[in-house]
């Protein structure tokens, strides 16, 4: 899924590959939800989303590379009231979408490390898509207020 015909950019953020960036990135969060009104549902579930995304991007996704990384995290307003956030790294190719959902266990130690985030990010999203544009990675969490329970 590509961004929807009609929508409009409304902030950008340049952020450095590090975990120290985190308290950065939230504060430029909570000031696109103070700014939009988001219902608090929506502002939870996009705030856990985009931090277990970045820390994979930085954790993971610059590994072996011998170029500078660049993260750029996009916002923008969609139709119908609906808002995105675009997280766009010049990392490894990796789609977080082919991680398979976890499989049900009996107990925790039988659980698998892995594919939480994504299964959690569909929780509290309506959509998510991926897409690899020349040597970027575009990964696109949707949010729906309408849908907020």
């Amino acid at each position: 899924m590509s961004l929807p015909d009609g929508a409009v950019e409304v902030a950008s953020l340049a952020v450095e590959a590090s975990l120290e960036e985190l308290p950065r990135v939230a504060e430029w969060l909570a000031e696109r939800a103070e700014a939009d009104n988001w219902p608090d549902r929506i502002r939870f579930g996009l705030d856990l989303s985009l931090e277990e995304a970045l820390v994979n991007v930085i954790s993971y996704g610059f590994e072996g590379l011998d170029h500078p990384p660049r993260i750029r995290l996009d916002y923008f307003h969609l139709p119908e009231g609906r808002f995105a956030l675009r997280i766009v790294d010049n990392g490894v190719p990796f789609d977080p979408l082919s991680v398979g959902e976890p499989e049900a266990v009996a107990s925790v130690d039988e659980a698998r490390i892995g594919g939480h985030g994504v299964q959690l990010m569909r929780h509290f999203l309506s959509d998510l898509a991926y897409e690899r544009v020349g040597e970027e990675n575009r990964f696109l969490l949707v949010a729906d207020p309408s849908k907020a329970a």
